[in-house]
């Protein structure tokens, strides 16, 4: 027989409730959702990623410039000392990081 009462109850009460203040509580649950996730995020930066490898260009770069699909020209950021030679000889024709091919 309780929850009986309790259901007529509450059904009386939700059609009591004004459908305007219904209406606004849904964004003001939201906010406050939102504010207590982000109170308990951390406050530290995140972890660096992985550190790059010795040689991701596999000794092919050319005063470094090398090719990963074969085609297309990228800086080679390498920290071997073979393509660390190689730099040093430079190549002033990609400077960007990413260049395009060489026209025939």
């Amino acid at each position: 027989m309780s929850q009986l009462w309790n259901a007529f109850v509450a059904f009386l009460v939700w059609l009591s409730a004004d459908p305007k203040a219904v209406d606004l509580e849904a964004p003001k649950a939201a906010a406050a959702v939102a504010a207590a996730r982000a109170s308990m995020l951390a406050d530290t930066p995140a972890p660096p990623g992985p550190a790059p490898t010795a040689c991701d260009c596999g000794a092919t770069c050319v005063r470094g410039i090398w090719k990963p699909d074969g085609r297309i020209e990228q800086r080679c950021q390498c920290q071997c000392k073979r393509c660390e030679a190689e730099r040093a000889k430079g190549s002033t024709a990609c400077t960007t990081g990413t260049c395009q091919p060489a026209k025939r």
